[in-house]
């Protein structure tokens, strides 16, 4: 009934949540991972020029398998999702993740390089009325990029950090010439998570 009831509130397409990211130690540190840590993104339909991941968190039965499997974000799970190896040389970045009052699940960089668009879509029940969240925090190359949700340009700036509902249709455009990265966190929606969305200064 819970359920039913929130899918009549017109939903939260994006909000910004007051958490603390400590971007340029962040980024010195994903600057030091290996070009061969990104994969192109297998969904090839979905985008146009280049669009790579660098998984963090898989599927703890895929911490021993290739990284194309877990680059994969899988929704509607009660897997469990562990962080990789490479966790260990992000070590600002896993206390950032501390914050998180909530089970995490599939966690990745995500690289679109400049001119790269990703095409319209949706992920299927990927928002706050269905219990799994995705969080977006941009790192680098975001001042020419276009990032809309339900037609709404999201404002994200380096360092915020953006709940965006991805069952809503979105789309990125990269319209400058710096690759830009995001990271992606998908997470369950427990009451910490639903009440700092909600509360939100900055929700659309």
């Amino acid at each position: 009934m819970g359920n039913e009831l929130g899918r009549l509130e017109k939903p939260i397409a994006f909000a910004k949540l007051p958490l603390n990211f400590e971007l340029e130690a962040i980024s010195s540190e994903i600057e030091k991972l290996g070009e061969s840590q990104w994969h192109m993104h297998v969904n090839q339909a979905c985008f146009s020029g280049s669009w790579d991941v660098l998984p963090l968190y898989s599927k703890e039965e895929h911490i021993d398998a290739h990284p194309i499997l877990q680059c994969f974000s899988i929704e509607q799970t009660d897997a469990d999702f562990i962080p990789l190896p490479v966790m260990k040389h992000l070590t600002t970045l896993a206390n950032f993740l501390e914050q998180f009052q909530c089970s995490l699940k599939s966690i990745r960089l995500m690289r679109l390089q400049g001119g790269s668009k990703i095409l319209p879509h949706n992920d299927h029940q990927v928002s706050m009325e269905y219990g799994e969240a995705r969080i977006h925090v941009p790192i680098s190359g975001i001042d020419d990029v276009d990032f809309t949700v339900d037609g709404q340009r999201v404002p994200m700036t380096r360092g915020d950090v953006w709940y965006m509902n991805a069952h809503l249709v979105h789309s990125v455009s990269n319209l400058g010439s710096e690759p830009r990265i995001n990271l992606v966190i998908d997470c369950k929606v427990e009451d910490w998570l639903k009440n700092i969305i909600k509360s939100s200064e900055q929700k659309f």
